[in-house]
């Protein structure tokens, strides 16, 4: 059966916008023509492409597959109707909530000013954001995949270190050494919230110590410090440029991690998509020293 490319877009809308209301109204029709539209696809490829589920229409295997074809089909398209049309279309971009927050947040801005025709999506959270599931369209992650049909590159690698605030420091027991730390109060994760063992760096300090205000998000972690709730371990480009905050033990504690950029292998040559890749990679590198020492 021939399939019409007008149902390749609805099937492209509603992988994004995720229920049938939302793209109706994307697309200014009634939501039965969506649904419509959508099973006359999935009858013409012999096989479901969405599922329903408590959070709207989930992609299927099948649809998860077809996504990366119907938008190249989307960019050659808008490429032969206006070949000299600016970059547009959507880049969804999953981070680590610090990272995504603090500094990409800037970063992404100053390239939304430059192509005002791009959308882009940030997705800061502290979790892991699922590529394979078409959560994101480049993620960065603290940890490196093992597999997958995954483009991965080295982002950057950042370093973290003992916080405190001047004010707490001014009215405890001054630090000198590990064992110091024993008389002071932390602030950490949360143990079974914890979504990479990268983020157990209190843990692997050779004393034993305990937390007293934990959160599973780094931005509530370092506003408690500089409140004068304890101690943390942070991230230097997170707590740097905070003048309330003051490195402890700078010498003898000192963690470096990295970030990872991956994408997958169907999105790689996708113009927006190495667009922000490239983008990036140039700017963070530029950004070396608020990142490590």
């Amino acid at each position: 059966m021939k399939v019409d490319w007008d149902h390749l877009q609805y099937f492209l809308v509603l992988a994004r916008a995720k229920t049938l209301t939302n793209t109706a109204r994307i697309i200014g029709v009634e939501h039965s023509t969506v649904s419509r539209r959508i099973h006359a696809l999935e009858l013409a490829l012999g096989t479901p492409l969405f599922k329903r589920e408590a959070t709207g229409y989930e992609l299927t295997l099948d649809g998860l597959a077809l996504v990366p074809r119907v938008e190249q089909m989307e960019q050659a398209f808008l490429q032969i109707e206006k070949p000299n049309q600016p970059m547009q279309g959507r880049v969804r971009i999953g981070t680590p909530e610090g990272f995504g927050t603090a500094f990409l947040t800037q970063l992404l801005a100053e390239l939304s000013k430059k192509y005002p025709l791009l959308t882009i999506d940030l997705i800061p959270v502290p979790k892991m954001i699922k590529l394979s599931h078409r959560e994101a369209d480049i993620v960065i992650s603290i940890d490196r995949p093992k597999s997958g049909p995954y483009i991965i590159t080295r982002l950057a690698d950042y370093c973290l270190k003992i916080y405190g605030s001047k004010e707490y420091l001014k009215n405890t027991q001054p630090i000198h050494t590990l064992e110091d730390l024993k008389s002071h109060t932390f602030v950490n994760y949360i143990d079974d919230l914890v979504y990479s063992p990268e983020l157990y760096c209190l843990e692997r300090l050779p004393i034993q110590l305990n937390a007293n205000f934990r959160s599973s998000s780094i931005l509530a972690q370092q506003i408690a410090v500089s409140a004068g709730a304890g101690l943390a371990i942070l991230p230097k480009f997170l707590a740097e440029e905070k003048p309330e905050l003051e490195q402890v033990l700078a010498q003898d504690v000192r963690f470096v991690h990295t970030f990872w950029m991956l994408t997958l292998v169907d999105l790689q040559h996708e113009p927006r998509i190495k667009l922000v890749w490239d983008f990036l990679r140039k700017r963070t590198d530029q950004y070396h020293s608020l990142l490590m020492d």
